[in-house]
């Protein structure tokens, strides 16, 4: 006669072990995915990285992880508009430096659930943040921080933003940091 084998366990250690790691990972994904940057403010970093004129006095670089090819650009000009696909009719871009509470255009605009406050709050955290806010019939419909160390924004920083058809940026790299400008002088048919 045989005698009937061990009784199997319902969760072996093996299975716990499995489970733990997919609940880490699942728990990891929902904390990290807050943080990542929405798809229009990847693309306007990376379009002011490839748009950026070279930096005449910038030192050899040392390796060619530092060496930046240029000339990959059709155009010099940032075309916000072709790069946002949300619908909008202004943006607006605020420096560490002004005062949000004081800001004529942003505090007469709706924000969602007090959303104001907490990026206020946010921005006093530290002197590198900026924030880029995109409206639509004053209401906030995107508000992110856009750091210094992608770009300095201090030149396109008034008060009452820029309409689809006036925010056309250039950017130049001067002294490791893309520095961003209106081309106030680009011509009609630049971002078509």
């Amino acid at each position: 006669m045989n005698s009937p084998g061990p009784k199997r366990r319902f969760f072996s250690t093996g299975t716990a072990v499995v489970l733990g790691l997919g609940l880490v990972l699942l728990l990891g994904w929902f904390a990290y995915q807050p943080m990542i940057p929405p798809v229009w403010l990847h693309d306007l970093a990376a379009d002011i990285a490839l748009r950026a004129a070279a930096d005449p006095d910038a030192p050899l670089p040392r390796d060619s992880r530092e060496a930046s090819p240029r000339g990959l650009a059709d155009s010099p000009y940032i075309c916000v508009a072709k790069i946002v696909q949300k619908p909008w009719d202004h943006i607006v871009a605020v420096t560490s430096d002004e005062d949000l509470r004081a800001h004529p255009v942003l505090t007469a605009a709706t924000w969602p659930k007090n959303n104001l406050e907490a990026v206020i709050t946010e921005m006093a955290r530290d002197d590198r943040y900026q924030i880029l806010v995109l409206l639509k019939d004053n209401t906030v419909i995107d508000a992110e921080m856009f750091y210094t160390f992608w770009a300095d924004l201090e030149s396109v920083a008034r008060p009452e933003g820029y309409t689809p058809e006036q925010a056309i940026f250039t950017a130049a790299s001067k002294n490791g940091v893309y520095v961003v400008s209106a081309a106030d002088d680009a011509p009609p048919e630049s971002c078509r």
